[in-house]
């Protein structure tokens, strides 16, 4: 910026002398010290003066890092300072005069008409430090120009103080202007503005950081004006409000010091006193943004993979078991929808058995049922629980004579059960045997065979496992189970299993699903991966014609053009066919599951009826939920979960919220409140600011049709918001009561004096306009009434002698 320097200013003036017509060039430095002796010269005049025109010298001073520099270039270079310029370190500088000599735009922008006199003004800049001698900056000064920073309540005592003494001894007889800086700090949030600024721009030994308690009011800036006899004004160098109303004032309050010595003059005759500023009304500060939280829901949805706690089916895939959810794989698919809505009854019949202790058991008992499972009906595999084999289904085999219990023993001991390393599927593998049925020898390698021929090996002897590479494989353990064979190209059989609930304890029915020998295992955990998060993993681009098969079998379209576009090397295409998915799927959530009911596993009981639910995805989505349901709390074990102080009405829109993440918008404002509430007590931020925006919509559309009339609605508001952490409604009620207070206070004002004591201090805070602003405006228009006033006394008595 021109004129603005750090460094050492060399000032190169010319004094002219009556008597011997020469010059001599005087040297000073920045801290105001002459090399050559300062000789006296009753006229001063600089290069490039014009002819007839008014020098005026406006000394400026004050406390160190209050403004002055900042404000001289703002006038000199008619420019405001940006916000960087205005962040920088703090350097203790003074302006370098003989700018004007070197930038003709400086010099220009000196020259002015005030009152319809021409005027040349030039700056004296000084520094802020109390020690340092500026008596030769004071020399020949037609105005001094006293700063303080309006942020600074230490810098405006210094005035009378430090400032005011000085200027008396070296300006007796010169025109004193207050003005105070910095008055954009006023209405600005200076703790956010001190975030803002950071450590950097404290560096000087002198700077005192802003306070908010400490800003200066107009009414005590004009109070310290009078005690010194001075005018007062206030200014901005980053507005620019009230530059050059300042130095305007400046000029006339020299050239009416001057017309006193020189009342000859004719062209100073019209010069006016300094006129009274204007106060300045701060903008009206923005509505409160609301900031919802990022989701979490598809993080939360791809997490149930990992999670075996509610599976409830699960996929034989090669002799290989993968659990999944149903409530996923229905909503991701149409293909799984209509696989687990086929009517199993004729399972559930046919499953009835008596165990071998004499016990009469059903299968197609609910699992909330509080008859226990029999345990001879329990497998040893934590996961799969069988049912007697029924033998008119089979024929007679000495395997099948065999025992549930006995059968498991032997799959147990020979290793055919374990858990994958990834935690979701349960592998069907034996150890090698030698021919003669002994022990594997130490050369023998101990791993886990999971293809068909291990498979075969361990379940030598039985008549009806499938020994052709075409045929699909089937568990043995499935074979005694009633089962439906599908004709589907994916799927060959379902059956039903009983299970026991890791969560409850209960037994549950879970479904298997045999598929078809063409679907491989990882083909079908990177489809299932698609159905969960809406991607495929990165390694998946090993086996694309596995992956593509699997998804042409289970019709999933998307799949295949996932696919497509990874051989095609175009990967940026399946950010859009993830959306869609994802979109379509949240859908489903919402219109089989929030709405319908289906497959649910859990009941809430709500003060005005019941809400049926689904244990896994309030697990994942809600964290309460799954310390209450998985922790060492009594609602574990139960299938009825008790919520008192809640309407059903409130849950079902917190429910739709857990299972789409979006908030119901076709609400009431009392039901909108009641789901803040409700998820307030459930720890769900994102619900609740999702309702504040909804609110906040609502009552702005309203108070666009009342003019802003909206008073009465939202003052209840405040304490409510407060009880429930609605914290961005709360400053938005705020903020709205503060710019609309004269309004409310005339139409209700009983609503003001009702509200707390905090809410009506943060009201008058924020309170717009400012009542220091409704004060200087009292007092502007009583300046303006009384100049006009004195203005017609002089007319009416113009003839008069004075």
């Amino acid at each position: 910026m021109a004129g603005y320097t750090g460094e050492s200013a060399t000032v190169n003036f010319q004094l002219e002398m009556s008597q011997s017509k020469s010059y001599f060039p005087i040297l000073f430095s920045p801290l105001g010290h002459a090399v050559e002796p300062y000789r006296c010269r009753p006229r001063l005049t600089m290069d490039n003066e014009l002819p007839r025109q008014e020098l005026v010298k406006c000394v400026v001073v004050g406390d160190s890092s209050t403004g002055k520099t900042r404000l001289i270039v703002a006038r000199a270079t008619k420019r405001a300072m940006t916000r960087a310029q205005l962040f920088q370190t703090h350097k203790p500088s003074v302006w370098a005069i003989d700018q004007y000599h070197r930038c003709q735009e400086v010099l220009e922008n000196s020259w002015e008409v005030i009152d319809g006199v021409s005027v040349s003004l030039r700056l004296w800049d000084t520094f802020g430090d109390h020690e340092k001698d500026r008596r030769f900056a004071y020399g020949r000064a037609d105005v001094v120009l006293l700063l303080f920073s309006v942020a600074d309540a230490i810098s405006l005592r210094n005035t009378t103080r430090v400032w005011l003494p000085e200027i008396r001894h070296f300006c007796p007889r010169a025109p004193i202007i207050l003005c105070g800086t910095k008055n954009d700090l006023r209405y600005a949030d200076l703790e956010a503005l001190l975030k803002e600024r950071g450590p950097v721009s404290h560096q000087c030994t002198k700077h005192r950081p802003f306070d908010p308690k400490g800003i200066v009011s107009p009414s005590e800036g004009r109070q310290f004006a009078k005690e010194i006899n001075a005018f007062y004004y206030e200014s901005s160098a980053y507005t620019l409000y009230g530059v050059d109303e300042v130095f305007d004032n400046v000029v006339r309050a020299a050239l009416i010091a001057r017309r006193q010595h020189r009342f000859w003059q004719s062209n100073l005759k019209k010069v006016q006193r300094p006129l009274p500023q204007a106060p300045y009304l701060p903008p009206c500060p923005n509505e409160p943004r609301v900031v919802v939280p990022p989701t979490t829901y598809d993080n939360d949805i791809s997490s149930l993979l990992k999670d075996l706690t509610c599976a409830d089916v699960t996929f034989v895939v090669q002799g290989e078991y993968i659990h999944a959810h149903k409530v996923c794989l229905i909503a991701a698919s149409s293909v799984f929808h209509d696989l687990f809505m086929l009517d199993l009854s004729d399972q559930l019949d046919s499953s009835s058995s008596q165990d071998p202790e004499g016990q009469s058991y059903s299968a197609g008992q609910h699992w909330s049922s509080p008859s226990p499972v029999p345990q001879q009906l329990m497998s040893t595999s934590p996961d799969i629980i069988e049912t007697p084999p029924d033998n008119s289904d089979h024929h007679p085999h000495p395997h099948h004579q065999r025992s549930n219990c006995d059968r498991d023993r032997i799959m147990l001991e020979e290793g055919c059960l374990s858990l994958s390393p990834n935690g979701n599927t349960c592998v069907i593998s034996v150890r090698p045997k030698t021919r003669s049925g002994a022990p594997p020898s130490a050369g023998t390698p101990h791993a886990w065979r999971t293809d068909r021929s291990g498979f075969q090996d361990s379940m030598e002897g039985e008549s009806n496992v499938p020994t052709s590479p075409e045929m699909t494989i089937v568990p043995a353990s499935l074979r005694y189970l009633p089962n439906k064979v599908l004709n589907h190209p994916a799927f060959h059989s379902i059956h039903l299993q009983q299970a026991e609930d890791p969560i409850t304890g209960r037994p549950k029915l879970r479904s298997v699903v045999v598929l078809n020998h063409k679907i491989t295992r990882d083909a079908f955990r990177a489809v299932l991966r698609f159905l969960y998060t809406g991607s495929l993993s990165s390694d998946t681009s090993s086996n694309l014609s596995d992956v593509i098969t699997a998804a042409s079998l289970l019709d999933l379209s998307d799949v295949v053009s996932a696919v497509a576009n990874i051989k095609h090397q175009e990967e940026y295409m399946n950010l859009e066919i993830a959306e869609a998915f994802l979109e379509s799927r949240r859908d489903r959530f919402r219109e089989l599951f929030a709405e319908k009911g289906f497959l649910s596993d859990m009941v809430i009981k709500l003060d005005d009826g019941a809400v049926v639910t689904h244990r896994s995805l309030l697990m994942v989505r809600c964290d309460p939920m799954l310390a209450m349901l998985s922790r060492h709390f009594k609602e574990r074990s139960c299938q009825e979960v008790i919520l008192q102080g809640f309407r059903k009405s409130t849950f079902k829109a917190v429910l739709v919220y857990l299972y789409t993440d979006q908030c119901p918008d076709q609400l009431t404002r009392s039901d909108m409140l009641s789901v803040i509430e409700l998820a307030n007590f459930l720890c769900l931020p994102r619900l609740v600011a999702l309702a504040e925006q909804c609110l906040i919509h609502s009552f702005r559309g309203e108070a666009a049709e009342k003019d802003g009339d909206i008073g009465e609605n939202i003052s209840y508001l405040l304490e409510t918001c407060k009880v429930h952490n609605a914290n961005q409604l709360y400053l938005w009620c705020v903020h709205h009561t503060a710019i609309h207070y004269d309004d409310i206070n005339k139409k209700h004002p009983r609503l003001l004096r009702d509200i707390s004591q905090e809410a009506c201090k943060q009201i008058n805070c924020q309170r717009w306009p400012p009542l220091y602003y409704l004060n200087e405006i009292e007092e502007f228009e009583q300046q303006q009434r009384e100049k006009k006033r004195l203005q017609d006394r002089a007319k009416k008595h113009k003839w008069c002698l004075k």
